[in-house]
């Protein structure tokens, strides 16, 4: 992935973005990327580029457009899937939201382990009781503005804090500028994501991309629709290595055929109080070069996924990868981790059941303790100690299932779902935990929803040292209302 190549196809980009108003973005972890991700499978949308999260507003819409054209011959419980995406959206609602929806949660937790609470914006819950109460505000269409903001209060016995969890602005200039805080996902994992999940609490930070699929021109128009996202951001100062090092990363997906997506995503850290950020360590961090070399620009990973859709009549499905390689030896990636998944949108005649396995790994035989650690950057691939991709961390295995059963008809889903996770795998003393969580989201009304939930968890070697196993529960229960 040399930075040429880069450069080319983002002038590429530029040159056929259209020049629509700015829109803001669906939060990452909505339940529409799920409506989405079911409609795909099912071939009633080929046009979306979903493994790049956070879809634009108007790109959902747009999907929900596509979607309502090829339904025509679909069953009922399709039609009303569509409905129920078409509810989320709001595309006929106003442009002016001052405030969209607001909700308030409440968590209970047994234990200050973190096991049971990952992909979660960073939220760290405390042992105990703790409360989240918030309300989501956004501008639509504001000129050539648009404007998001979601201010969250959080409670927990002895403590509280008001923190805006997001907050950007979206400038529209043929591309859109983002200036502010959100999630990213990069990938088409479900329950992890190898380079940027929303395990970490959003970036604060410039981000560039186009907010709909292009197709390129020239030679290029064969890769089909086309997205590209650039951001770059400081992570924290309270580092135990270099404080406020950059962190940027740049990523391309496409689809060359209406049932395979592709993506390309690298990110690196470099610079930070005492480190060298001039150009020529951009240039070199750009390039991919002098990795683990005297005079090294810093950290880097980067990698590729792929995405297959193949819509049978009988039985549709999904089948996915993604690997990344955390550096590189003479531009010859190196310590290479993966994510493999299975996505039934359905199983054989019931189309109410949704089926999905994923299995994750950073264990390199190599060098099994590579992934997301570094001789130079030594607090790691993190911000603010939690890890920037997927949650299980270095040297690791997870094997993760899922079971949904969807009522669109009530805007219903319930959830059960497995996973196994363990660590250390190259040492004989490992961390084992496995999962279970039970989670439902009713629909009472078109605007009322309420959400609970039951997660039980054992491990086993917690911290990697031979001791008792530890259990931990978690309960959750909230209410929102969408305006």
């Amino acid at each position: 992935m040399r930075g040429a190549g880069f450069l080319f196809l983002i002038f590429a980009t530029f040159c056929t973005v259209s020049q629509a108003a700015a829109s803001t973005y669906v939060n990452v972890g909505d339940d529409v990327y799920n409506i989405l991700a079911r409609l795909e499978a099912e071939g009633i949308i080929q046009s979306g580029l979903l493994s790049s999260k956070p879809v634009s507003r108007r790109e959902a819409v747009r999907l929900l457009q596509e979607a309502k054209k090829h339904t025509g011959g679909s069953s009922e419980y399709i039609k009303s899937l569509v409905r129920s995406l078409e509810v989320r959206l709001e595309p006929d609602g106003s442009d002016l939201q001052l405030v969209d929806k607001t909700y308030t949660r409440y968590i209970y937790t047994d234990s200050d382990s973190h096991a049971l609470n990952y992909d979660n914006d960073g939220d760290i819950y405390k042992k105990g009781p703790n409360v989240r109460a918030g309300f989501d505000t956004r501008f639509e269409d504001f000129g050539r503005l648009s404007f998001h903001l979601l201010p969250e209060l959080r409670l927990a016995e002895g403590s509280g804090d008001l923190i805006y969890k997001k907050a950007y602005i979206v400038y529209d200039f043929g591309w859109d500028l983002v200036l502010g805080k959100d999630s990213q996902w990069w990938g088409p994992g479900y329950h992890g994501a190898l380079l940027l999940s929303n395990n970490v609490e959003p970036f604060t930070m410039v981000r560039i991309n186009n907010p709909e699929p292009v197709v390129l021109p020239w030679i290029f128009k064969h890769l089909g629709p086309f997205h590209f996202t650039f951001f770059v951001t400081n992570l924290e100062k309270d580092r135990a290595d270099f404080p406020e090092p950059y962190l940027w990363g740049m990523r391309f997906n496409f689809k060359p055929h209406a049932n395979i997506e592709i993506g390309l995503q690298k990110t690196a850290m470099l610079g930070g109080r005492g480190r060298p950020d001039d150009l020529n360590a951009w240039l070199k961090s750009f390039g991919a070069l002098d990795e683990h070399e005297a005079g090294e620009s810093g950290d880097q990973r980067a990698g590729y996924d792929v995405k297959l859709t193949l819509p049978f009549r009988v039985q549709p499905f999904q089948i996915y990868t993604e690997g990344a390689a955390e550096d590189s030896v003479s531009l010859r990636p190196v310590q290479w981790a993966y994510i493999y998944g299975i996505y039934l949108p359905r199983i054989l005649s019931l189309e109410r059941l949704e089926f999905r396995y994923e299995w994750a790994e950073t264990y390199d035989r190599h060098e099994p303790s590579s992934w997301y650690l570094h001789h130079i950057y030594t607090s790691g691939y993190t911000y603010k100690s939690m890890i920037i991709g997927h949650h299980m961390g270095t040297n690791s295995r997870d094997n993760f299932l899922e079971l949904t059963f969807r009522i669109p008809e009530k805007n219903t889903r319930l959830s059960l779902s497995y996973d196994v996770e363990e660590h250390n795998i190259s040492q004989p003393i490992r961390e084992k935990k496995d999962e279970t969580f039970i989670r439902v989201n009713a629909g009472l009304t078109d605007k009322l929803t309420v959400n609970a939930a039951y997660g039980y968890g054992r491990i086993k070697n917690p911290g990697n040292i031979l001791t008792d196993t530890l259990k931990v529960e978690v309960i959750e229960g909230g209410v929102e209302w969408r305006f």
